[in-house]
């Protein structure tokens, strides 16, 4: 997978990290849309960690959303295809109960000239790094 598996990794590593803390769940998802907010139903907070394309510059730039900075792209491509912010919105209407207090989005600049290979660039890897330090720290600072 290359630098776009760095979300899988940076999950894998807390969740390695971390594995002595029931009150915490890592899940290493390969989805979108409707089947990503339906793992996300039932939590009281969720972070997500991908990667995003970006030119040259901005490769393991790390950056942080909310769902609310994604409300511009709600309109599906094709009625069959629903993304994360419309799906998150649909279940924000339908059950809202159900959807997590507080979700939030990191990403992970990786290169628009995807490669195949094993492992992540020197780059990437080096976000992920951090970007593990800083959830780790704060996952820390809320031992329950």
């Amino acid at each position: 997978m290359g630098d776009d598996g760095v979300g899988i990794q940076v999950v894998r590593t807390l969740g390695q990290k971390f594995q002595s803390r029931s009150d915490l769940e890592f899940k290493e998802l390969s989805v979108g849309g409707l089947r990503l907010v339906e793992e996300m139903l039932g939590y009281d907070e969720a972070i997500i960690v991908d990667s995003i394309e970006s030119n040259a510059a901005q490769v393991g730039q790390i950056q942080e959303f909310s769902p609310d900075q994604f409300q511009r792209t709600e309109q599906a491509p094709s009625p069959h295809v629903t993304n994360f912010a419309t799906a998150f919105e649909l279940y924000r209407k339908l059950e809202p109960s159900e959807i997590p207090d507080k979700v939030r989005i990191f990403t992970i600049g990786i290169s628009s000239d995807f490669t195949f290979r094993e492992g992540l660039s020197p780059p990437v890897q080096e976000a992920a790094s951090k970007l593990v330090d800083k959830i780790g720290r704060e996952i820390q600072h809320t031992q329950k």
